[in-house]
């Protein structure tokens, strides 16, 4: 190895994109953690009350969020984020289908939704080229 190459193998790499994962349901979570990380951060919030405290003090790089909260509608959510301005992208990731008018920039069904159909959604709605998992 060269003096560059040397130096190019020091250099800090880009931190991995911080998802936010809004959904009540364990298994659920477990799931999308598992198949995203290390390649992307992910951090879980159960409940609306909860999303909206890490949206006020963390950065995301993409929400993921069930329409079904146990204290209301993540679509809801959404609407009260693209309301302060946050234009974050989001991924509805429900058993429930969107209503006409939500804000999500992408929709999946659950549980019918395969791993790498959630994979390249993920990706997609990050902007990575990043190979799918096997």
């Amino acid at each position: 190895m060269n003096m560059t190459e040397a130096l190019e193998a020091c250099k800090p790499m880009a931190p991995a994109p911080h998802v936010l994962h809004v959904d009540a349901d364990d298994s659920t979570a477990l799931i999308l953690a598992t198949l995203l990380v290390p390649e992307i951060r992910v951090s879980r919030a159960g409940s609306m009350e909860h999303a909206a405290a890490r949206l006020d003090k963390e950065k995301f790089d993409l929400i993921i969020v069930d329409a079904d909260l146990p204290d209301g509608d993540g679509q809801v959510l959404v609407d009260a984020m693209r309301a302060r301005g946050c234009h974050m992208p989001v991924l509805l990731y429900s058993a429930r289908q969107p209503s006409l008018h939500h804000q999500a920039h992408a929709y999946l069904p659950k549980p019918w939704t395969s791993p790498r159909q959630l994979w390249q959604a993920v990706c997609r709605l990050l902007e990575l080229d990043l190979a799918v998992p096997r």
